[in-house]
């Protein structure tokens, strides 16, 4: 019977995750458009949904300003737009929750055991944000290996006679994403309206680098004081070169701990699953009410403790 209702519930969520996904999805909105076109600017504004009454996407059009008018959906929302992914918050957490879901009926149809299922709706909860943050992660270091070539460009542009936004409109044009797409997005902003310093303080929120804000900063000081903008803008570039050789290096030596860390995080869970499936019995003991439910508790803390630890050792900062 707990089986059974424990079902019921995942499916109804189930349900409700794909109805938010398709809601969002059939009737896209002007504002949708403009958001896109924007880089997603218009995400805290409000906005207007031409929707037939009682239509599902105007219900869900009201599910996704409450989550943009909360804090966290605006941080979402954010870093969503950093890891470059063509999604709403809203559209974001209904994958979530369709992940839980996923999750816990994979784990209670594969043992019949309950505590596994509340395992692998854990392990669908988790996957989407470690996909999210490794995405942004990962842009973001291109970006940042790009970003030498484009100082580059810049400076070469600006040698030849074009001013800064000219150069930046061919950097954008010459230059593969991210860095082009980035660029790109900061002449449109020019086009409508924005100033050059404004539109690039723009580009630092949505790529949160310390390189680019190096850059940034250069550029805005150039503007206050004057001087020889190429010259600047070289001097810089030499700069965070040597910070990108220097960090290849970092990761080079210490990717070994790395792994380490990921084998030791991942070696424990990976056993106890097996014998959950192989032996349920054995493993369910850990499980029942009384003191050995310290043992499983304590064991997680200590995993959760020790993979941090060897993430803080590893990680270096330049």
């Amino acid at each position: 019977m707990e089986i059974a209702l424990l079902v019921g519930g995942l499916v109804a969520l189930a349900i409700l995750a794909i109805f938010v996904g398709l809601g969002r999805a059939i009737e896209p909105s002007v504002s949708d458009r403009l958001e896109e076109y924007l880089g997603g600017r218009l995400a805290g504004s409000e906005t207007t949904r031409v929707n037939r009454p009682g239509s599902a996407a105007e219900l869900v059009s009201g599910v996704d300003k409450i989550v943009r008018s909360a804090s966290a959906g605006e941080g979402l929302a954010r870093l969503l737009r950093q890891a470059d992914l063509q999604i709403t918050a809203t559209e974001y957490l209904a994958l979530w929750l369709m992940a839980i879901v996923v999750g816990a009926l994979a784990g209670l149809l594969l043992t019949r055991q309950p505590i596994i299922a509340v395992l692998g709706g854990i392990f669908g909860a988790i996957v989407p944000y470690t996909f999210l943050w490794s995405r942004q992660a990962s842009r973001l270091r291109e970006f940042n290996n790009q970003l030498h070539t484009v100082l580059m460009q810049l400076a070469g542009s600006m040698r030849a006679g074009y001013g800064l936004q000219q150069a930046i409109d061919f950097v954008s044009r010459e230059t593969p994403a991210p860095a082009g797409k980035e660029f790109g997005q900061v002449i449109r902003d020019v086009r409508l309206g924005q100033s050059t310093l404004h539109a690039l303080n723009t580009l630092l929120e949505r790529v949160p680098s310390d390189d680019l804000r190096l850059v940034v900063t250069a550029i805005h000081i150039h503007h206050e004081t004057g001087g020889n903008l190429a010259e600047i803008l070289e001097n810089v570039s030499e700069t965070i070169r040597e910070r990108v050789r220097i960090k290849g290096e970092l990761r080079a030596l210490t990717a070994q701990q790395r792994l380490a860390g990921y084998v030791l995080g991942a070696l424990p869970v990976i056993v106890f699953l097996l014998l959950m499936v192989l032996n349920p019995n054995y493993e369910s003991r850990l499980f029942m009410p009384g003191p050995t439910l310290c043992i499983p508790i304590g064991a997680l803390l200590m995993m959760l403790t020790g993979f941090i630890v060897i993430r803080r050792v590893v990680q270096l900062e330049v």
